[in-house]
């Protein structure tokens, strides 16, 4: 439970420092696309992702979003699945 939150918090941060340096590259000077999630999935595996035939399927459309985008909900899914919860106690000792 603690490394499921320990990831969703860096995901959080994560995402967090690719779109402060999205808005800083944006605010220099020339014209500047983003960073893309494709971009990142080149670096991080080193060769494309093979997508299907179709022009429109789920995956070219995660690949094209901005890279910032698809962290937060992911870090926020772990953070809520794996998060401090109360033992419930279906039933209790009769106290006599």
């Amino acid at each position: 439970m603690f490394l499921g939150r320990l990831m969703g918090w860096g995901l959080l941060g994560l995402a967090l420092l690719m779109a402060s340096g999205d808005v800083v590259l944006a605010l220099g000077p020339g014209d500047h696309p983003g960073l893309v999630t494709g971009d990142v999935w080149v670096l991080l595996a080193g060769h494309t992702l093979q997508t299907e035939k179709l022009p429109f399927s789920l995956c070219n459309v995660l690949m094209a979003c901005p890279a910032w985008a698809l962290l937060p909900p992911l870090g926020g899914m772990l953070l809520w699945t794996c998060r401090p919860r109360r033992r419930r106690h279906r039933f209790h000792p009769a106290h006599y």
